[in-house]
């Protein structure tokens, strides 16, 4: 270090060395070992307003020296330790650490582009700086996260404030020759900005000597929205949660020390409530980031977003039992890992002596939060009642904190309640989540609506604060809040960047991830009562979570972004991007516990069930004592219906990602299994191979092809078929699809109802023997009544073979269901026969362009063909398609184009009244008295398509004729044709213009 200081200049040159600072960073940046932790205490920078350019270094002697225009510092020593300056704790206990060469610090930082440079974040542009040839390239390390509320310096603010000129930088460490204390700076902001003057001088309503709370909440708000919310997808809480500095762990340790030291008594100034009001929010946060991490850990989905929001660091190597809850700060070790641990210190044990929650550190903690709640919100409630509010604002303000305070207790329970059910109090746990689930979408949008929060808008998008016109209010959110101090987390590589909302967005983006909890999870497990019925369920929920089947059109970007639901990216919320993580894995982690399906089923159990409903499955077979059949048979099926339904809970890229690796596979060994069951059955019961149905075949052959499909399915609505020639080939192979799986159905409903026909014409006339067997013993009793009633007429064979008919023909609420899938299967064939018949004709017309020749200059149509089926060619039924197959199928050169024409157009009218055919039998909601047998509400849990999606798919119907009418009558006119997906997200319509 002594050639540092040789580089030093004269101070009348002007500069000071901060070498020293910018070395210490850089080794604080490449510690690997202790991320968060300052190696050396931070530098005592007061901040003086007005920023100076920043110069190039000069060089001497090999090592450089970055100036920064102010004053020379003087040199320090250990003999300055009784000057008034307080030292950091813990300091001769840190670490220390080889300075690294600057030139060596410049290599590590800076390999590669700029922007891959994460550990160096931009100065804030300012008039001077405005005026450097490159003011975009000024980068300065990231700040210290603070493990006290002192940590840190003053602020200009806070150096000007009378009742703070009390309070003093922290001191350097004296083993840093080259630090000194209050060297005037001119840097735009502090660089560690201290928490506590903010601390001492909170409030709950604005005023000309206090900051207000309200603010800083909605603040926090912001940033658990960006750690789960909606369309974010997931970011981690290093970029997100612990940008607000109030919820590191030592800065809410030190909150509770302080708070726990204060012997006022009720009721409180206004300062110590909005203190508690501020911790109670800063720890609510923190509890719900963590039951929310600790869900989607444990559901195990590996998927990006799930990544985002699990990776938080190394364990925490505290006492989780609860047993430090009362330890001083001052008793933990200076080299504490990191101040991002969900704060450890802060927990107590759910109950002494309970094994059941013991394994689970999150829920450890929940007696204490709920005590802070309640604390913190009967401290409002006092500070209310004790104030004669007048001002409606002020009213208005103390409304929105409690509403903040509550809604984020409800939300924590409703999370709670889901994670820890079993199969004794599923039910009722289920039933209090969503309570609280619908208790938190009140309050949030009560939230939205007021007064107090319609005026804040605090954050952009990439995390950089906006002034909100207040000095004071300003200091204290640029103190609480930055979106780059755990920049040294993340390294030198491209980092996924968190997006932040503003606050009508993040009101609205809480509301849609606390309602899904409700629809997406509650109701599966109390209303789930048959494996078709939780297999529709999940597939309504799931596309449900990415908008419905219709898009949604975006607003165009405008300067104005106040207006929700649009935020910055002129991107509607409505249309999000699926189901969020955290209720996906609240399902997943609920789907089979206990060792049953929901924690209330027996899983083998029910797949029989539904195989006697769906494929009318006889009893027998279900029964069978052979070797692999029966019961066995019915396990063997658990693994691969239990990853269908698992596959549900997933977004859909990586629903169809795992389809491909795992339930194709798993299909292909079934349908091999099953083959070997029927031929054991027919053994058994000494049956005809030629007349009997392949039972176990047919339910294997059944869901697989639903598996198919709906993997074509999410493939055109992710957009893996972008132009003509692609969709052809999907809608061509999908109408083959569910051809087959019509056909397969249509004639095992025919088998149900001829052999329930048969089995009740049976019982029928085992019936009639009967009543002649008592007639012959009971005649003359028989007799006497006789003549009082007359003579009953017997019932011939005619008469009963009609009442078997009957009663076979009387329908279930299951069955109706099921008969409501098979008519949407069939509108969605017709959707698809149609499409392809359309696209025909408009390359008979000559009005589609060719594929260019870049697609096929390395591949060939075949090779893109068989490559997007692949996944296919392991199932040995149905056979898969070959190219030549779709070749023959598409090849309509030899049909007229009129002839081609209508008959498109006939399959889109055939849609549109088989369409209009549903509307009839799925009514409004407000439709009251229904027979369940013959219609059902829009809104019933259990129906495969809803009103809205038989409208879209209308909407496509309509237009596709439309135009198949305009290219009929006036051909020559047409000179454009477009595919658009606006009316649905599966079926295009192809425009004429």
């Amino acid at each position: 270090m002594s050639s540092m200081s040789s580089n030093t200049p004269d101070s009348e040159d002007g500069y000071v060395d901060i070498t020293h600072l910018i070395q210490r960073c850089v080794t604080e940046s490449l510690s690997c070992s202790h991320p968060f932790t300052p190696l050396v205490p931070p530098c005592s920078l007061p901040v003086i307003a007005g920023s100076e350019k920043i110069i190039n270094a000069e060089k001497d002697g090999g090592d450089t020296a970055l100036m920064i225009q102010g004053s020379s510092p003087p040199t320090t020593s250990a003999d300055h330790a009784d000057d008034g300056l307080h030292n950091i704790e813990g300091d001769k206990s840190a670490p220390s650490l080889t300075p690294i060469d600057m030139r060596e610090a410049m290599t590590a930082l800076e390999i590669g582009d700029e922007r891959m440079d994460c550990c160096e974040i931009p100065i804030i542009a300012s008039e001077k700086m405005a005026s450097s040839p490159s003011p975009s390239q000024r980068t300065i390390p990231p700040r210290i996260a603070p493990l006290h509320l002192s940590d840190g310096t003053m602020s200009p603010f806070q150096s000007s404030s009378s009742d703070m000129s009390d309070l003093k930088p922290t001191r350097p460490s004296s083993k840093d020759s080259t630090s000194s204390t209050n060297v005037p700076l001119h840097l735009q902001s502090s660089p560690c900005p201290s928490l506590l003057p903010y601390w001492e001088t909170l409030s709950i309503v604005s005023s000309s000597s206090s900051h207000q709370i309200l603010p800083l909440l909605l603040l926090q708000l912001t940033s658990l929205e960006a750690y789960i919310g909606t369309n974010n997808g997931g970011s981690n809480a290093a970029e997100t949660l612990y940008c607000m500095l109030w919820c590191h762990d030592g800065v809410l340790a030190d909150m509770r020390d302080k708070l726990s030291t204060n012997a006022q008594t009720s009721p409180l100034d206004e300062v110590t409530v909005a203190q508690w009001i501020l911790f109670a929010s800063s720890i609510g946060i923190v509890r719900i980031a963590e039951a929310v991490r600790w869900a989607v850990v444990n559901a195990d989905i590996y998927e990006e977003e799930d990544f985002g929001v699990a990776m938080h660091g190394a364990d925490d190597t505290g006492n989780d039992n609860g047993d430090n809850d009362e330890q001083s700060l001052s008793q933990l070790p200076s080299s504490l890992p990191s101040t991002m641990r969900f704060c450890p210190l802060l927990k107590r044990e759910r109950a002494k002596g309970s094994e059941t929650m013991s394994s689970i550190p999150t829920y450890q903690a929940d007696e204490y939060i709920d005590e802070v709640w309640d604390t913190a919100l009967k401290h409002l409630f006092e500070y209310a009642s004790s104030r004669e509010v007048t001002d409606g604002n002020e009213h208005d303000i103390i409304r929105a904190l409690e509403i903040i305070l509550r809604l984020q207790k409800s939300f924590y329970h409703s999370i709670c309640k889901l994670s820890e059910l079993n199969d004794q109090n599923v039910t009722d746990f289920t039933e209090e989540a969503k309570k609280k689930s619908r208790e938190t979408v009140t309050l949030l949008n009560e939230l939205n609506t007021s007064s107090a929060t319609a005026s804040h808008k605090l954050v952009e998008t990439d995390g950089t604060l906006r002034s909100v016109g207040d000095e004071r209010l300003d200091s204290l959110l640029h103190a609480s809040f930055d979106p780059f101090v755990n920049r040294r987390l993340l390294g030198n590589a491209p980092v996924r960047k968190a997006r932040f909302c503003n606050t009508f967005k993040v009101i609205d983006s809480l509301t849609r991830v606390v309602s899904e909890i409700e629809w997406a999870v509650c109701d599966v497990i109390l209303e789930g009562n048959t494996l078709g019925r939780i297999m529709r369920m999940l597939e309504n929920n799931s596309s449900r979570g990415i908008g419905g089947a219709f898009p949604t059109t975006a607003k165009p970007k405008t300067d104005d972004d106040s207006e929700a639901p649009f935020g910055n990216s002129g991107l509607a919320i409505e249309n999000p991007v699926g189901i969020n993580v955290l209720s996906r894995s609240l399902m997943l982690l609920n789907l089979y516990f206990d060792d049953k399906l929901l924690g209330q089923y027996d899983f083998p159990d029910m797949i029989g069930q539904h195989m006697q409903q769906l494929c009318a499955v006889p009893e027998a077979l279900l029964q069978s004592a052979f070797p692999g059949c029966g019961h066995s048979w019915l396990v063997r099926l658990a693994k691969p219906m239990y990853d269908t339904l698992k596959a549900l809970c997933f977004d859909q890229h990586r629903e169809r990602t795992f389809t491909e690796t795992f339930i194709f596979p798993a299909f292909a060994s079934l349908q091999l299994a099953a083959t070997g069951v029927d031929e054991s059955f027919r053994l058994e019961h000494g049956l005809d191979s030629q007349t009997t149905a392949s039972y176990a075949s047919n339910y294997v052959i059944v869901q697989t092809i639903r598996l198919m499909e709906r993997h074509i399915g999410i493939g055109i609505r992710i957009g893996l078929y972008p132009k003509w020639y692609d969709l052809s080939t999907a809608y061509w192979y999908r109408d083959f699809l569910l051809s087959a799986l019509l056909n397969i159905r249509g004639s095992i409903e025919q088998e149900r109802f001829e052999r329930k026909a048969m089995e009740l014409r049976i019982k029928l006339e085992e019936e009639e023997e009967e009543k002649k067997r008592l007639n012959a013993v009971g005649k003359k009793q028989i007799s006497k009544k006789g003549k009082k009633k007359g003579k009953k007429k017997e019932a011939n064979a005619e008469t009963v073979r009609e009442a078997a008919i009957e009663a076979a023909a009387r329908v279930s609420a299951e069955d109706f269901e099921d008969r409501l899938e098979y008519t949407y299967l069939t509108v969605r064939r017709h959707l698809c026969r149609g499409i392809v018949r359309y696209i025909a004709a408009l390359r008979q017309a000559g009005l589609l362009s060719e594929p260019p020749p870049s697609i096929t200059m390395f591949t060939s149509h075949q090779t893109r063909f068989e490559k997007r089926f692949d996944s296919f060619a392991i199932l040995p039924q149905p056979q898969p398609l070959s190219f030549e197959d779709y070749e023959r199928g598409s090849d309509f050169s030899a049909v007229r184009r009129e002839d081609l024409v209508q008959s498109a157009g006939d399959c889109f009218r055939s849609c549109k009244g088989v369409i209009e055919r549903l509307l009839q039998v799925v009514v409004a909601e407000a439709v009251e008295d229904i027979d369940i047998t013959k219609k059902r509400r829009n809104d019933d849990l259990y129906i495969s398509v809803r009103r809205d999606e038989a409208i879209a798919l209308t909407k496509v119907c309509v237009a596709n004729s439309l135009f198949l009418h305009k290219l009929s009558m006036t051909p020559s006119k047409v000179n454009e044709v477009s595919l658009e997906f606006t009316a649905h997200k599966e079926y295009c319509t192809l425009n004429l213009k």
